[in-house]
């Protein structure tokens, strides 16, 4: 079972330079760079909104023959898209697709997917809709689709580790959060998760709900900048996505100390 006990892992190599110069660059998900550098042979992974398959490649390639990775997309299309795509990168055997919204109970939601090409939300529970006018007044159409619990998915696999869990799913983090508590307390995974005011406001929530809401489990939160991590004690102006490790455990890539407010903007 994964836990502090599990070496901890470590990424000494020299971030290349347009891994440093990834956050100038808008439609370069930073992500990703950190993924392949936190990612091990033999890794379990979780892809909570796999949506178009580049965070789970990259976490597939990772793992190894020997590693597995859950990917999670409530959206038909973009879950037959991710089945041609997995099977076009042979990375077959270590995938398994759900067609699920992982959320804090099992059942359905209406998904509202917009018919421009756009990231699919549920409705949410706040009843402004002018704060929620992005997304609501969008051309959309709506389907029910099925839900259910991380602690749950991952009893029924009988699996004994959880290594890393990514999770972007546009404001309803804090649901999947609450359906992840066991895996969080027991497996411990380290958590890359994307947290903003626009989309939390539809929850009736922030970023730094989202945060604490992880920190609580007994994580430290970090930003990653320039082909490092930062720690940072809440949301950071510009930032939407934050890396979390289990405070008994060593950072697992390079840790750039000292930053100062002015610098974290």
């Amino acid at each position: 079972m994964a836990g502090p006990d599990r070496p901890a892992r470590r990424d000494d190599g020299r971030p290349s330079l347009l891994e440093r110069a990834v956050d100038r660059v808008p439609f370069l998900e930073k992500e990703l760079f950190l993924l392949r550098r936190l990612v091990r042979p033999g890794d379990v992974c979780v892809d909570v909104g796999a949506a178009g398959g580049a965070h789970l490649l990259v976490m597939a390639a990772g793992v190894g023959p020997h590693g597995r990775v859950l990917g999670f997309e409530p959206r038909p299309g973009s879950l037959a898209m991710l089945r041609r795509l997995v099977g076009l990168s042979r990375l077959g055997d270590r995938v398994t697709l759900h067609q699920l919204a992982l959320s804090d109970a099992e059942g359905t939601l209406p998904l509202r997917i917009p018919v421009v090409p756009t990231r699919a939300h549920f409705h949410g529970a706040t009843d402004d809709r002018r704060a929620t006018a992005a997304f609501g007044r969008l051309p959309h159409r709506e389907i029910e689709v099925p839900t259910a619990r991380l602690d749950d998915v991952v009893a029924r696999a009988g699996l004994s580790r959880v290594d890393l869990v990514k999770c972007d799913v546009e404001g309803a983090e804090l649901r999947v959060l609450a359906g992840a508590s066991r895996v969080l307390d027991e497996h411990r995974p380290v958590v890359v998760l994307e947290a903003d005011d626009l989309h939390q406001v539809r929850a009736n929530a922030t970023s730094a709900d989202v945060l604490a809401a992880v920190v609580a489990h007994g994580y430290r939160a970090y930003r990653y900048r320039r082909g490092a991590i930062e720690p940072v004690d809440g949301p950071v102006p510009g930032e939407d996505d934050y890396l979390f490790v289990p405070t008994e455990r060593d950072v697992p890539v390079s840790e750039r100390r000292g930053a100062s407010a002015v610098d974290r903007v």
